[in-house]
């Protein structure tokens, strides 16, 4: 008999283990859930007030024809053409510069080629150009540089020892 209420007794134990990770998992699950909601929430209300702002900005400027204030009409798209005008110039001049700046980073002979291209694309391929490798992957057992015979390197200066002291090395270590 005592044998049948063991594994009764680790069933309960392995039970409410369970059921506190769950508890666990459903709070986190909970507070995700309410999070997600408030964000939405916040984010549909600043959707509702730039539609409200731009209708006001709307019925406004349909007030000021209907009085034919032409005049405060004027004056206020002529500071909106003012600064859309600097922002534009300052884009010229930033693009203009940045071209530049990415031709000078071009090989002479194909400057030419990519000053026609628009500045997205430019950007681009001067990526892609900067970013190739220039030298072709070293192949396994293959040497870097073809060695230099060396001479004799008894009658070889100070000067010239240094400068061909790892061709010496190498020649050593062959014979």
């Amino acid at each position: 008999m005592s044998e049948e209420t063991n594994p009764v007794a680790t069933e309960t134990v392995s039970e409410e283990t369970t059921q506190e990770a769950s508890t666990t998992l459903t709070d986190e699950g909970a507070l995700i859930a309410e999070s997600k909601k408030y964000r939405k929430r916040s984010q549909d209300a600043e959707a509702r007030l730039a539609k409200l702002e731009s209708q006001l900005a709307k019925a406004e400027e349909a007030k000021l024809k209907e009085k034919e204030d032409f005049k405060t009409l004027y004056e206020q798209n002529e500071a909106k053409i003012e600064s859309l005008t600097n922002d534009a110039d300052k884009w010229a001049k930033y693009q203009e510069a940045k071209t530049a700046a990415l031709l000078e980073g071009v090989p002479e002979d194909e400057r030419e080629a990519l000053s026609k291209l628009d500045f997205e694309t430019l950007e681009y391929v001067t990526s892609k150009i900067n970013n190739a490798k220039a030298n072709a992957p070293e192949v396994v057992g293959g040497t870097r540089q073809p060695e230099k015979p060396v001479g004799d390197w008894t009658k070889m200066d100070d000067r010239e020892r240094r400068a061909n002291w790892d061709n010496i090395v190498a020649s050593a270590k062959k014979n």
